[in-house]
């Protein structure tokens, strides 16, 4: 059978670029259910988006539906026929439902139902252009955005008003009606040039014919474009254009033909801080920064720009005259911060709410001084307390600045300026500036140690006030973060290796809180953390059984770097061909004694011993356990667990002519006990019974 391809352009008024890659994504989703629901085969779905039009593009349509069989299930197969051999009223009655006769009936085996009666229904292929009809319109009403709009009498809501919609199967127009808007075959191209209004002959000429007006659909190839002029800039300009690809993404959206425009403003503005004026650029203007080999901000911006058209220049001017008005304001935000102390701004923290139940941002501000305080003391990091205590009292500060009030972003960071504007040395002014790294999984962590123990500072408390308060993120809401602050506090005490008792920290960060709220349980928090832990060392390489084989030591000792220790040696010893037997023994034997739920206690006795594979398994467990015992005391993780490999050959033997469960109560618990001495000497270094 031909096939063709179908499309569908909804053409809006100007929506958000953040609004376009969730609509594609439901365009696609969306059309792959009503395809599958209508009988519609198809070889591909495709979506596309700017912020003028939506598309809907599919490969591969034949020319009708496939044929479709239904089945309607009714009562019990038992009430077909009574006793007489006649139908029944039940059967009757179902088989009128379904306009037809009783003898036209079957029967079919429904699970949990058992023999029912059924009648099946060929519905026949139909034109896909009229299925298209009605799956079209069903799509377009179910997509969502973050804002919606009613502008006409239907009331029909969408991000932005409905200018035109499109619709054609092959040549053929598929005909429906949305918000008052008739779909028919015409668009139009870039507005830059005119919003020219283009008639489409076929569905597979469109992408040609919007790009001879102007217009690059594809998001993919848009893309493409962006990255050729911004890299035609670098090559022309010989400085780098900074381009992330956050705000690669962001101008994707915002036109439909890039063309980028370099322009330069004054020198002036390069006294901010660097990160306000990225920050200015990026979020506000969507602007590139242009820097020099070395990462040193030039007075130059790429800004993109929809098409090309007359008076380029003017386009520049416009850009430079809204990005200088944005500078000007910061300038003046900034010079105004400066000029006050860092006390004044300490004293306005007492004003904010942190929450309702744990106090003002001065509160917060005492209790992370407490938890860095603690880190110092319990953390390795006591040489640096001095230093970190004058850091952890201001890394709250620049929250009341004008700056901050005016660029919520930029928290932190400006604080590290004002700290070091105020004289408190390169290092505390750092800390208090990289306070809230690392920003997300992949960032950088604070760079010094002071850094690292203030920021980590802050995380416990916000985690253990959440916690306290009962804010604790569920399924996929977490509007606090605050698995993001789990992560980076995984993060730095892994990544700069604080040798610390994350139990202990927890408890101290709980106790830090006013009374009402100190009261709680350390293990929830505890596990929350260990839940991103998990996923940091299952990143680096580690299996998941591997892991789990650890989580009782971290829940008990809360000690991150120790267990990441563990891990790496249970994973190199699993090369051993004879590890997973001793892995195997040791789950056998965890079952034998979970089984057992006898109530053992001491050492097993050597003169019940009755055979000789008792005594030579509990001898090698004697020899090996002082060796074993060393080596964990030591961190030597790899060598305890080799000692393991040392007694296989007995333990192998124990368990193939040992019955442990014997007859005689007193044999069996010495036998039991002889594999709880082992199974408690195993554990200390590791739960091998999670190995899979």
């Amino acid at each position: 059978m031909l096939k063709k391809d179908a499309l569908l352009e909804i053409r809006i008024e100007n929506i958000p670029a953040r609004f376009v890659t969730s609509a594609e994504e439901q365009l696609k989703k969306y059309a792959a259910e009503a395809l599958k629901e209508a009988n519609l085969p198809y070889e591909a779905v495709e979506a596309y988006g700017t912020y003028k039009r939506l598309v809907l593009y599919i490969s591969g349509v034949p020319a009708k539906t496939e044929e479709k069989l239904v089945k309607a299930y009714g009562p019990a197969s038992r009430l077909l026929k009574d006793a007489a051999g006649n139908y029944t009223p039940q059967a009757a009655g179902f088989a009128r439902s379904r306009g037809t006769t009783p003898d036209k009936l079957g029967v079919e085996t429904v699970p949990n139902k058992g023999e029912v009666l059924v009648f099946e229904t060929k519905i026949p292929g139909r034109p896909s252009v009229k299925a298209l009809a009605e799956i079209f319109p069903q799509i377009i009403s179910r997509l969502q955005f973050p804002k919606n709009m009613v502008w006409e009498s239907t009331r029909f809501r969408f991000a932005r008003p409905i200018r035109t919609l499109l619709a054609l199967y092959g040549d053929k127009p598929v005909v429906f009606s949305v918000a008052g808007i008739k779909s028919g075959r015409v668009t139009v191209g870039l507005s830059a040039k005119g919003s020219r209004q283009l008639k489409i002959g076929a569905a597979e000429k469109y992408f040609k014919a919007l790009e001879h007006a102007n217009v690059i659909v594809k998001d993919e190839e848009r893309l493409e474009v962006l990255r050729r002029e911004l890299a035609a800039v670098t090559k022309r300009m010989k400085l780098e254009v900074e381009a992330d690809e956050e705000l690669l993404k962001e101008n994707l959206y915002l036109v439909e033909y890039p063309v980028c425009v370099v322009a330069g403003y004054s020198q002036d503005f390069l006294k901010l801080p660097h990160e306000f004026v990225h920050l200015v650029m990026k979020k506000q203007l969507k602007f590139f920064t242009v820097a020099d080999q070395k990462g040193r901000l030039q007075p130059y911006f790429v800004g993109v720009r929809d098409g090309v058209s007359k008076g380029q220049r003017n386009v520049e001017d416009g850009f430079r005259n809204v990005l200088e008005a944005r500078f000007r304001d910061a300038i003046f935000f900034y010079t105004r911060d400066l000029a006050v102390p860092l006390a004044d701004f300490l004293d306005k923290l007492g004003a904010i709410t942190f929450q309702a139940k744990l106090g003002t941002m001065a509160d917060k501000t005492a209790r992370v001084e407490k938890i860095a305080a603690w880190l110092c003391a319990n953390g390795g990091a006591a040489a640096n307390a001095q230093s970190v205590a004058a850091a952890a009292a201001h890394v709250y500060a620049d929250l009341t600045s004008n700056v901050v009030r005016e660029f919520t972003e930029l928290q932190g960071v400006m604080g590290g300026y004002y700290a070091a504007n105020a004289g408190m040395g390169e290092t505390v002014a750092r800390a208090v500036g990289e306070f809230y790294w690392p920003m997300s999984a992949k960032s950088p962590l604070p760079s010094s140690v002071e850094g690292a123990v203030v920021s980590l500072a802050g995380k416990l408390d916000t985690l253990a006030s959440d916690f306290a308060v009962g804010l604790v993120p569920t399924g996929s809401e977490d509007p606090h973060g605050l698995r993001r602050q789990a992560l980076g506090a995984v993060r730095i005490v892994l990544e700069k290796g604080l040798r610390l008792n994350l139990r202990e920290a927890v408890t101290a960060a709980f106790a830090a809180l006013p009374p009402e709220a100190a009261a709680r349980e350390a293990a929830p928090l505890l596990d929350f953390i260990w839940q991103r832990a998990e996923a940091v060392f299952a990143e680096e390489g580690y299996r998941f059984d591997e892991i789990k084989a650890v989580r009782e030591f971290f829940l008990a000792g809360g000690d991150l770097l120790d267990c990441r220790d563990r891990v790496k040696d249970i994973h190199a010893l699993r090369a051993n061909p004879d590890f997973a037997g001793i892995a195997m023994a040791f789950k056998r034997a965890k079952n034998i004694l979970r089984q057992a739920k006898s109530q053992l206690s001491g050492a097993p006795d050597e003169g019940v011993f009755e055979n000789a594979e008792e005594r030579a398994l509990y001898g090698e467990i004697k020899a090996m356990s002082g060796r074993l015992r060393a080596h964990v005391s030591a961190r030597d993780y790899a060598k305890g667990l080799s000692e393991l490999l040392s007694i296989k050959v007995s333990l192998d033997n124990f368990f193939d002519k040992v019955m442990v469960m014997a007859e005689d109560p007193k044999v069996r618990d010495n036998r039991l006990n002889l594999i709880k001495s082992l199974v408690s000497l195993v554990e200390g270094v590791a739960d091998l019974s999670q190995l899979q």
